[in-house]
């Protein structure tokens, strides 16, 4: 069936002749970029399961961004990340749920009713980058 509003290969009345040369680069670059984000993600989580040094931190907040990757939510985590001397910095980490049904509501707070402690891997060069450790039991 032929559109009526299309005569010999004419462009429908409101859509450029031609696709933007910059619009059509932009998205052609946008896959391969999140595709680098995502390995670049993957290596630094590989550098800290083999360098890192094993923490704790508190979980101050859990948020869910809207996204989800294979069913689980992508979540924003604010947390107190213990130091050595006894102190603790902020750290905001984008993390995935454990799990797909995982309750964020109550995944920040422990049974006992106080914030959740959670294992982390923290990259000893670089302190603000943290890696959850979600399959760990937690501290609390």
């Amino acid at each position: 069936m032929t559109n009526p509003n299309v005569r010999d290969g004419a462009v429908p009345p409101g859509l450029p002749d031609s696709p933007d040369p910059a619009a059509t680069a932009a998205l052609a670059d946008q896959p391969v970029s999140r595709a680098q984000q995502a390995l670049t993600e993957r290596n630094r989580a590989l550098q800290l399961i083999h360098s890192g040094r094993p923490a704790t931190a508190t979980v101050d907040a859990l948020h869910d961004t809207g996204a989800r990757v294979n069913g689980r939510a992508v979540t924003e985590v604010r947390l107190l990340v213990d130091r050595p001397d006894g102190g603790a910095y902020p750290v905001v980490r984008a993390a995935l749920a454990p799990a797909p049904d995982a309750d964020l509501a109550t995944m920040a707070v422990a049974s006992s009713g106080r914030p959740r402690r959670i294992p982390v891997l923290v990259d000893p060069g670089r302190p603000h980058n943290v890696l959850l450790r979600w399959d760990l039991r937690p501290a609390s």
